[in-house]
């Protein structure tokens, strides 16, 4: 996955420690075959939390190079504590949203799968058909396949603002449906723009995604404040309905509660630190006057920067019969890996049948890769 840089200060989301039982893992981070063999303590609280933290040693965490993963958890969407085991990995603007027995966080450095049975983890990158993207927002079709809510990217440009010396430009937000088997990995952009809005200044990017429990609101952030547009359809056109916060906090993220009432989390500056804040109202779509602390770096031991809140149920959702894969194997672009340490697909065995060529997997003590034998590919000794 490409992501242009762009920096606009803690305010925006792309250029814009985890901590496992005890220890905070810093310094050198995991590498993507390391991640994917490693393995969480399976979250069990109601409410899930991507968010990205600045790496201890970065001097500017404005730089999403610097930027690294975090997964928290809670039991009533107020406060929050980190899933056991995560390993922080580098990435910035993650998401999370959670599919049957698999947890998909999507951020700039592409996918990381979590088997919500074992705790085992697999990457993965992500693509469109067309064109790249940045600033992903997952939530599912009535089928159940994803559909991820997407800022376009502009290569070598910043994709959330006008180019310089332009006096006003058009900036969208898009959509793009998974690929039916590809676990998360592929989509495919539908036609049109979900919004597509005229600026003069400032940045418009970060959508957010979600269901208010009578519309679908598309939360886009536009520097320290946040916009709300709303469609009948989840692929329509979205309107805009109001401005929600008003240089209260950006970047946001919406949750209906139980009760029927909408969470709205954004990260706001608090002197030299950013913390995510929370606040609720009827349906999510009308003036917030303030927001009160829900997270910060410092209260889970991760340094002065805690941004970029993506909220989701612990839930299986709908189910997508079509959409199951193993987590041990990928039909990705070619450029993807991914492996597993959990109790793999009973087809991925020594000697079976794989899909894919290069395509990594651990069972038991025994590693696997899939490998071209004669007309064939199966699993063989790594």
């Amino acid at each position: 996955m490409h992501c242009t840089a762009r920096k606009f200060g803690p305010m925006g989301r792309g250029w814009r420690g985890v901590v496992s039982a005890t220890v905070l893992l810093v310094g050198a981070l995991l590498t993507s075959a390391e991640l994917a063999n490693a393995a969480v303590t399976v979250p069990t609280q109601p409410y899930l939390m991507a968010f990205h933290t600045c790496a201890p040693s970065a001097t500017d965490c404005n730089n999403p190079s610097n930027h690294i993963v975090q997964l928290g958890q809670s039991a009533d969407g107020v406060t929050w504590s980190l899933v056991g085991g995560w390993q922080s990995y580098k990435g910035s603007v993650p998401d999370v949203f959670r599919r049957g027995d698999t947890l998909f966080v999507i951020s700039t450095s592409g996918l990381m799968r979590v088997d919500m049975k074992t705790g085992a983890t697999t990457t993965a990158t992500v693509s469109l058909n067309s064109g790249t993207y940045v600033d992903p927002s997952l939530a599912q079709l009535p089928d159940g396949r994803l559909i991820l809510f997407f800022l376009p990217g502009i290569p070598g440009q910043d994709p959330a603002g006008c180019a310089p010396g332009e006096a006003s430009c058009v900036r969208q937000i898009k959509s793009a449906v998974e690929v039916a088997g590809s676990n998360g990995t592929q989509f495919v952009v539908d036609d049109g723009a979900r919004i597509s809005e005229t600026i003069t200044s400032g940045a418009f990017s970060d959508p957010d995604i979600f269901y208010n429990g009578t519309e679908w609101v598309l939360y886009v952030s536009r520097g320290p404040s946040v916009h709300a547009y709303t469609s009948a359809s989840l692929q329509g056109s979205y309107v805009f309905k109001a401005v929600v916060s008003n240089n209260t906090g950006g970047v946001p993220a919406g949750l209906r509660m139980p009760d029927g009432t909408i969470a709205t989390y954004v990260h706001t500056s608090v002197g030299g630190s950013t913390e995510i804040r929370r606040a609720t109202s009827a349906t999510g779509t009308s003036p917030i006057a303030s927001f009160q602390t829900s997270l910060s770096g410092q209260s889970l031991g991760l340094g002065t920067h805690a941004e970029s809140p993506g909220i989701a149920v612990n839930a299986a959702g709908i189910e997508c019969s079509a959409c199951a894969t193993s987590t041990a194997t990928t039909t990705t672009a070619p450029t993807a890996t991914t492996t597993s340490t959990a109790a793999a697909s009973s087809t991925t065995r020594l000697g079976a049948s794989c899909t894919r060529v290069g395509a990594t997997a651990t069972v038991g003590k025994t590693r696997l890769i899939c490998k071209k034998s004669g007309k064939k590919t199966v699993w063989v000794k790594r």
